[in-house]
């Protein structure tokens, strides 16, 4: 039987089921998004609150600091500094006085400033004006001042103020009996202070300001509640367990920030511990912002965490509370009228079965042919991924997988063999080297022995002939630099792993090489991990590897350009990345930059073998060692990766591409 007559018998038995899903998709499609946009609109509501509660803190915080630089405030600092010395000044009646009616009179004509307080150094109120009204200095203290609130005998509250940064608005809880509420409450705002500078550079005093929240109750009263929601303002505070969860504003039972000053004395705060057994109060505090529904089903609460205070781990929930069934409402009808829209549907898919049968039938034989096509070898023609039939497009993604696979694996072969080739011709080099090195040692050193015999033994005014000497011991000291890395490279000795702490050890690598990059007239940039970091690997090898990799990049970045050097510690592996800004790797000789003596320098500049010495370290650690031109910009990338811990070494896995 062909395939377009099996897939019409079967869309002919199940269109009933596929169509219910639709519809009722749809429908639950539909009802996702409204109550996305229900949350999207609660949320810019909550947003709006925020601006407006911040606004009005700046300003209420920008009121504290003008109070805190006008005349009369300024004119007491000589009185407030007495006083904490325990000293009368003769003009603390008059200037006491005047900071009353200035303050008192600033309230009355600024509205919402609930309390103002001139405290001492040491902590006492010597001035308090409280809704326009001045208090009477009427405690005596063992000094010669008379103070409007009892002496404060709190050493842990002095140490605080006296911790408070100059010239800043700080905000902090007075001690209980300094508060501004009734009974059995706590005050809703933390007190805003602002330190007053003496002449000098001590503390003369105190601005103490509590607005009592006034304004930011008009804010929430008067704000727009949308779908019927009610808000609630819940204090965090998780160093003082009196405020964690205290219920700042609650339209629902008509708590506001005033209510503290008002309150009967028998009524006690309510905390949002209490709201749902605790659950909604763990939710909000994990998340800080989202949506919680409540157990029994019938309530959405949609929080933020706003921080209200600068420079203070108090923040407050800013929530709405609506009714769980705001989203679900409006679909009841809906979901009725749907069950005759289905059996509509249910004919006319029934119609289209017989065309949809060819329709899914095509991309499979467009697959067929495709595959034909990959495996008659043209390898260019891509397995097409293009059927909304959802087994068809698998099985579409399941061929172009395979051949994406063949394909890579063939490059991969590839890509070993010459790796294979690679190795090869560094083991034969190395065994080669080893004695070459050997014999030209020892006439190498004759050859300087003799240089300066003959040096000793020329006349001063010899001149040419000394500078040819000079010549010759130069280019026998080459010779030497050559001969030694040879050496290096055929010795390959085994690392000695010891634990090093990443950070000292590669600051101390670059400084050392900031001198040739200075001379070269680049910079070297090195980022470092903010947490330590300890690898087992051989410093002195790796730390070779390491100049080798910043040395090629300074010889190839040019002058006023920058060499980034970055470190990168992950639980398993640590890895160097060494960026430069030079013309990066010709696409000709990428395959040929770990083979020894390769070098695209001038003769003096190297000997070729840096990156195959660095490539055997690398191996023998276990690690990898990439080197390729950068994605994003012109410039080389090389990357050092090695193993955290003592690892087995990995002859033959690197990396070197362009």
């Amino acid at each position: 039987m062909r395939l377009p007559v099996n897939i019409f018998l079967w869309t002919f038995g199940a269109t009933l089921l596929p169509v219910l899903a639709l519809v009722w998709g749809v429908t639950a499609f539909s009802e996702h998004r409204f109550q996305a946009e229900v949350n999207r609109e609660i949320g810019d509501n909550i947003q709006a609150l925020t601006g407006e509660i911040n606004n009005r803190l700046r300003y209420e915080r920008e009121v504290l600091r003008g109070i805190a630089h006008a005349q009369p405030i300024q004119t007491m600092l000589n009185v407030l500094t007495a006083s904490a010395q325990g000293i009368r000044h003769p003009d603390l009646t008059s200037d006491r006085i005047r900071a009353n009616s200035f303050l008192a009179g600033l309230q009355r004509t600024v509205p919402g400033l609930g309390s103002i307080r001139l405290l001492d150094a040491a902590g006492n109120t010597v001035v308090k004006t409280t809704l326009g009204r001045a208090a009477s200095p009427m405690f005596p203290s063992l000094s010669q001042v008379n103070y409007v609130e009892e002496e404060l005998e709190n050493p842990a509250f002095l140490q605080q103020l006296k911790n408070l940064p100059m010239d800043e608005v700080s905000f902090l809880m007075l001690p209980a009996s300094l508060w501004d509420a009734a009974p059995n409450q706590y005050p809703s705002m933390l007190y805003g202070v602002y330190p007053l500078r003496n002449f000098g550079s001590d503390r003369a005093g105190y601005v103490v300001l509590n607005t009592y929240g006034e304004y930011l109750d008009q804010i929430l009263t008067l704000s727009p509640k949308p779908r019927g929601s009610h808000v609630m303002v819940i204090e965090h505070d998780p160093g003082n367990p009196q405020r964690d969860g205290l219920i700042l504003y609650n339209d629902q039972t008509n708590r506001e920030f005033t209510t503290p000053m008002e309150a009967h004395p028998l009524s006690q705060p309510t905390y949002a511990q209490s709201l749902d057994k605790g659950a909604f109060w763990q939710s909000a505090v994990a998340q800080s912002d989202g949506l919680y529904l409540s157990h029994s089903g019938k309530t959405r609460m949609y929080f933020q965490e706003y921080h209200p205070y600068p420079n203070s781990l108090v923040s407050w929930f800013i929530c709405l509370r609506v009714p769980a069934n705001v989203t679900s409402a409006p679909y009841e009808d809906i979901h009725q009228s749907l069950w005759g829209f289905t059996v509509l549907a249910l004919g006319m898919s029934l119609l289209l079965a017989g065309l949809g049968a060819r329709y899914f039938s095509r991309p499979i034989v467009r697959l067929g042919r495709s595959l034909k096509q990959f495996a008659d070898g043209n390898r260019e023609h891509s397995i097409p991924v293009d059927s909304r039939t959802t087994e068809v497009r698998q099985l579409q993604q399941s061929f172009y997988y395979l051949t994406q696979h063949l394909t890579d694996e063939a490059q991969k072969r590839e890509a070993a063999e010459r790796q294979m080739l690679q190795q090869a011709k560094l083991a034969s080099i190395g065994e080669m080297a080893a004695g070459i090195g050997h014999e030209i040692n020892n006439p190498l050193n004759n050859i300087l022995t003799l240089t300066r015999l003959i040096e000793r033994q020329t006349q001063p005014e010899q001149t040419e002939l000394r500078t040819d000497i000079e010549d010759l011991r130069t280019e026998a000291l080459r010779v030497g630099h050559i001969v030694r890395g040879v050496m290096n490279f055929a010795r390959q000795l085994p690392p000695e792993h010891q634990p090093t702490d990443t950070t000292p050890w590669l600051t101390e690598l670059i400084d050392r090489l900031q001198p040739e990059a200075i001379e070269a007239d680049v910079f070297l940039a090195l980022i470092l991990n903010d947490t330590p970091c300890t690898a087992s690997f051989d410093p002195n090898q790796i730390g070779q590897v390491v100049i080798n990799l910043v040395r090629n990049a300074i010889h190839a970045t040019p002058a006023q350009g920058t060499i980034t050097i970055q470190a990168e510690c992950q639980p398993e592996h640590f890895y160097v990345l060494i960026e430069d800004e030079g013309l990066g790797i010709d696409a000709n000789v990428r395959d040929k930059i770990f083979d020894p003596f390769f070098t695209t320098k001038p003769v003096d500049k190297g000997t070729g073998l840096g990156l195959s010495i660095s490539l055997g370290i690398v191996q023998y650690h276990g690690g990898k060692l990439s080197v390729e031109n950068r994605p994003d910009r012109s410039g080389v990338r090389a990357t050092l990766q090695l193993p955290r811990e003592k690892s087995t070494p990995r002859v033959g896995d690197s990396h070197q591409t362009s």
